[in-house]
């Protein structure tokens, strides 16, 4: 199987290598370029050709994502992190507001981009954070105008309402076996004073609901899957892979295409219309400045012409920061079942029925919880987890014995960091310096909402099945207890946003139409446009960003 599947990827490869030649030996000139295949360059690269008149290009650093470890959940959780196949494996700068920690934060590097490897929860953003996008001057992303792409992007398994889509591409599925700790979880939350939510995605958001994951009948349903697969059949547009961006051609003030890098040889390619660069939080930027659009001085530093002084690029990095709540249980949990026979009998129960530990996304349960105060949001959320485990410099670590854990999430932080150039070579990741406890707001938000997952936890039924709490142990009880724990163990729950933001102000780098500033028919599309990162986690807003945006780029939306 594995010979078949090495032979087909040389294959793939030599065809998309001729596929390329042949358009460049034609002068052939593509309309569009979109650069990355995640969960927003899947979807604009899709939905711009739906136009057969659009002749579309999308490129991908990584390979295929038809492999059972994008597919499979349970697998893909295992072995896809960390795994340079289909990682990017980026590791923070030290990081002075956590004594120098150094976090491991995963990008998926593989068409579907982050999608292919992701957690798989489907978490909206809150119609509060998009209104406060439009109030910082991002007309046409208030919650009344992005509600509606939310809806045709997807089709959800609850059916279609006001607020949920039923005929979209992406399938939205409701969990496909809930393990017997993880309704004990919900049930304590709900005694613990938590509101049982229906569907979280709907107003209102605070409360206790069961997690809605990116699947279709127990399989992972990427961005890929769902709108790259189909449109691959179209011949007006063609999908490279395991190809880098080495920089985007401007021409004066113009994006006239881009500099590419396959099997050794480097390559030109036009765009007659535009370049959209879906790369990601740390992709984005990294291509922006390695073709002169950037901090001048960060520029110069590495020899690099500057095209367009964007202050703004690379800056207002914001992520989750995430504590951990770990218990030894006395039942069995997903993080012991290793052995062999338990790989033989799960999988065999997936493949038959697409259920059981195999078609389990990482969190079971999602909440949200307001400590709201004095003007200050101070918004956390809950993802609990049927298996123990830490996350590290390498990703998830599996604990030894049975054992549950929680996420405390921070929404709506305050905390910024940046992302810079640490050389000229476009090979070389940039610098990541998330400053993710810089402002102490965060801390103490933090602090609220891990007394009170610790709270949960003490709650029947769940207490019935708590063996002894060890992270952070019962040895943490006062305030500054708290803050030491925090700050020693908090990490960025690899949510990353906002490094080429969207706005007014002077350090905007694209306006309400995602256009960069000072280039023309250059675009952004992906988590780096957000001004404030959302209350949720990224996929469903990324695909959100991706399907307005080929609606703005094609102009359809003012006709």
């Amino acid at each position: 199987m594995g010979r078949t599947n090495g032979k087909r990827n040389i294959i793939e490869t030599l065809i998309q290598t001729l596929i390329l030649w042949r358009d460049v030996l034609e002068n052939s000139i593509f309309d569009y370029i979109v650069i990355g295949s995640g969960s927003s360059g899947s979807v604009v690269a899709s939905r711009l050709s739906e136009n057969p008149n659009h002749k579309v290009l999308i490129v991908e650093a990584g390979g295929s994502d038809k492999t059972p470890m994008v597919l499979i959940p349970g697998l893909g959780q295992l072995k896809a992190y960390g795994n340079p196949k289909y990682d990017w494996r980026y590791i923070a700068e030290p990081d002075p507001t956590r004594n120098g920690a150094e976090d491991y934060m995963p990008r998926g590097r593989v068409l579907g981009g982050t999608s292919s490897i992701n957690a798989m929860s489907y978490v909206r953003g809150t119609e509060e954070d998009f209104d406060t996008w439009a109030d910082l001057g991002c007309s046409g992303w208030a919650w009344k105008d992005v509600l509606p792409y939310f809806k045709k992007s997807e089709s959800f398994e609850g059916g279609g309402s006001k607020y949920r889509g039923s005929n979209g591409p992406l399938a939205v599925s409701f969990l496909r076996s809930c393990h017997p700790l993880s309704k004990a979880f919900f049930d304590s939350a709900v005694n613990a004073g938590m509101k049982k939510l229906e569907d979280y995605n709907a107003p209102a958001r605070e409360g206790i609901g069961f997690v809605q994951a990116t699947q279709l009948r127990g399989v992972r349903h990427s961005a890929s899957r769902a709108y790259l697969w189909p449109a691959m059949k179209r011949s007006n547009l063609v999908v490279l892979k395991n190809t880098v961006v080495k920089k985007i051609i401007i021409d004066g003030s113009r994006a006239q295409g881009i500099e590419c890098f396959q099997q050794g040889k480097t390559y030109n390619v036009s765009a007659s219309k535009g370049v959209i660069l879906s790369a990601g939080t740390f992709g984005s930027p990294h291509l922006l400045m390695h073709s002169g659009v950037g901090p001048s001085k960060n520029l110069k530093e590495h020899g690099i012409q500057v095209n367009v002084d964007l202050e703004g690029v690379g800056k207002n990095l914001q992520d989750h920061a995430g504590t951990a709540h770990s218990v030894w249980v006395n039942r069995s949990t997903y993080n012991t079942e290793t052995k062999p026979w338990h790989y033989v009998i799960n999988g065999i129960n997936w493949c038959l029925t697409g259920r059981g530990p195999a078609s389990s996304p990482t969190a079971q349960v999602q909440g949200t919880k307001y400590w709201d105060k004095n003007g200050t949001f101070s918004r956390v959320q809950y993802l609990f987890t049927p298996g123990g485990f830490k996350l590290g410099i390498s990703g998830p670590e599996f604990y030894k014995r049975p054992a549950v854990t929680g996420l405390i999430n921070l929404h709506r932080p305050y905390s910024k960091g940046y992302v810079y150039l640490k050389s000229n070579n476009p090979f070389d990741l940039p610098a990541v310096q998330p400053n993710l406890l810089s402002d102490s707001r965060d801390v103490e938000a933090l602090l609220k909402g891990h007394k009170f997952i610790r709270e949960i936890f003490t709650h029947k039924p769940l207490s019935r099945f708590v063996v002894e709490e060890f992270s952070p142990g019962k040895n943490v009880i006062s305030d500054e207890e708290w803050r030491v724990f925090i700050r020693e163990t908090a990490i960025g729950v690899y949510h990353p946003a906002g490094t080429c933001k969207m706005g007014k102000d002077k350090d905007a780098v694209v306006d309400e139409k995602l256009r960069v500033k000072g280039i023309d028919s250059l675009y952004i599309a992906d988590a780096s446009i957000m001004p404030n990162v959302v209350s949720g986690n990224l996929n469903a807003n990324c695909v959100m960003i991706g399907e307005k945006a080929a609606d703005i780029i094609t102009d359809r939306q003012n006709r």
